[in-house]
């Protein structure tokens, strides 16, 4: 399972079918009712994100998907009946908000779920695979908006009886995550193969993120500016916004496209040998990742510390384990390179880590809530700046992936800092980088993920390694 940007998506020719929601569906979702759950933060934020990208004519991808193959020729009727079967599972995905005319509020409406029909609707074989990658982004791109219903879009690229077919899915953002949209694989695969079977999936039960949304809420409100958790928010905050250790060649408030890296970080033994490492040191991989980061800035002319915000997962109840929604949050670590080797730091980024998860059921949207005059996003367009972890091995049908030709999607946008998500496979660990289009982004961003590499592999093939003085900064 790889992130693949939609751009570098190179499908196989074959028959485009989409699976669309039936006329007598998309009446009653336009009288739907409004429901009294309201959006979580993470909703929230990213409307408002996109309204504000909106009214700048700001490129912006919102979506997530997932692309995977199915044996032989896809028997679409079945399929559609999968995806019906799949959706009601999530409630997340009937509902779709609505800007309040005079205030500005958004409020959430729901679809009743039994008046959900879809119908497979065959258009046309295409022997271009940019033809159909190209079809592909723009069903994404127009097909997912969280102020229409639905928000996700669907289809397949059917193929002869001996080649597989291709089953394609993508959503708006604000109803999945990067976990959620891999357990998309699994559960529609399972539901598929009962379609033809005859036979009961075994699936998990799951929660409702409609549910979350409103406990998210409920939660929040019991928090006052008293709080020690909105306390260690403020003090984080105070020290002005985290930033990528090297100079990115980016404007305040200007607008940049963004190019994207991917790279092989670490192999199968490579990723063992590193998490050994750390276990030995009484941290996590997460940890030793930060600490790689703190020492890869350090060495190429930035800060003696690492500040940043750090993704950090809130499915803190078994009910919402395999449920469909947007369960993360930021959380702010900070510790210091205090020690000549990385076995001297990690420990600390471990505690400085385990301190900040458990800020990770407080949002500092809420934050900025209790103090009005705080700045926490002061580019309501822009995303800020973080690192995500994830061990994907944990996922349901992950040893299947590569088998299957398993691939997230994701769009092109634009941002004015680095985002940075390195994933952990059962064959390796690999990294996927967004950063600002420019000159000097060009080359310090890749020199960056070069040296954390190197970083990274000699802690796996040592077991340590010395921290050294800073190299010299080259300029773009």
């Amino acid at each position: 399972m790889l992130m693949t940007p939609i751009l570098d998506y190179e499908p196989t020719p074959g028959e485009l079918v989409e699976f669309h929601v039936t006329a007598p569906a998309l009446r009653s979702a336009a009288t739907a009712r409004e429901h009294p759950a309201p959006p979580s933060y993470v909703q929230e934020n990213h409307i408002r994100r996109r309204l504000a990208n909106r009214a700048r004519g700001k490129e912006q991808s919102p979506w997530l998907g997932i692309v995977f193959d199915v044996p032989g020729r896809l028997d679409t009727a079945a399929m559609a009946r999968a995806l019906e079967k799949w959706i009601r599972r999530h409630p997340t995905l009937l509902t779709w908000f609505a800007v309040g005319e005079h205030t500005g509020g958004l409020r959430r409406h729901a679809v009743p779920a039994d008046v959900l029909s879809l119908e497979p609707v065959a258009l046309r074989t295409h022997a271009s695979p940019t033809v159909i990658r190209d079809h592909l982004r723009e069903r994404c791109d127009t097909g997912t908006d969280p102020l229409n219903w639905p928000p996700f879009v669907a289809g397949a690229v059917v193929r002869a009886e001996t080649a597989p077919s291709t089953v394609w899915f993508a959503v708006d953002h604000a109803h999945t995550d990067g976990f959620s949209i891999l357990l998309v694989f699994s559960e529609l695969r399972a539901l598929y193969e009962a379609e033809l079977t005859g036979e009961q999936p075994d699936l998990p039960a799951t929660g409702s993120y409609v549910d979350f949304c409103a406990l998210d809420r409920e939660r929040a409100a019991a928090l006052d500016v008293a709080a020690p958790e909105v306390r260690r928010w403020l003090e984080f905050f105070s020290g002005g916004p985290p930033r990528f250790p090297l100079d990115l060649g980016t404007e305040p408030g200007g607008d940049h496209r963004s190019a994207s890296i991917d790279m092989h970080l670490l192999d199968e033994a490579a990723s063992e040998a590193f998490a050994a490492v750390c276990r030995s040191r009484g941290a996590g991989f997460s940890a030793g990742l930060l600490t790689a980061l703190a020492i890869t800035g350090y060495e190429l002319g930035g800060p003696s510390s690492y500040r940043g915000l750090v993704v950090v997962h809130t499915r803190d109840e078994p009910r919402w384990t395999y449920t469909q929604g947007w369960f993360i949050n930021l959380v702010p670590v900070e510790f210091p390179l205090a020690g000549p080797r990385f076995g001297d730091v990690v420990g600390r980024a471990q505690k400085a880590f385990e301190g900040a998860r458990n800020l990770a059921g407080v949002s500092p949207l809420r934050v900025a809530e209790l103090f009005p005059g705080l700045s926490v996003q002061p580019d309501s367009a822009a995303v800020l700046p973080m690192v995500s972890y994830m061990d994907l091995r944990h996922a349901p049908g992950s040893r299947d992936w590569a088998a299957a030709n398993c691939n997230a999607l994701v769009g092109p946008a634009g941002g004015a800092d680095v985002l940075i998500w390195v994933n952990r496979l059962w064959d390796r660990t690999y990294l996927k980088g967004s950063y600002p289009d420019t000159a000097v982004a060009q080359v310090n961003v890749p020199r960056f993920l070069h040296r954390l590499r190197h970083v990274l592999n000699e802690i796996a093939r040592t077991g340590d390694h010395r921290i050294e003085a800073p190299l010299p900064v080259t300029t773009a």
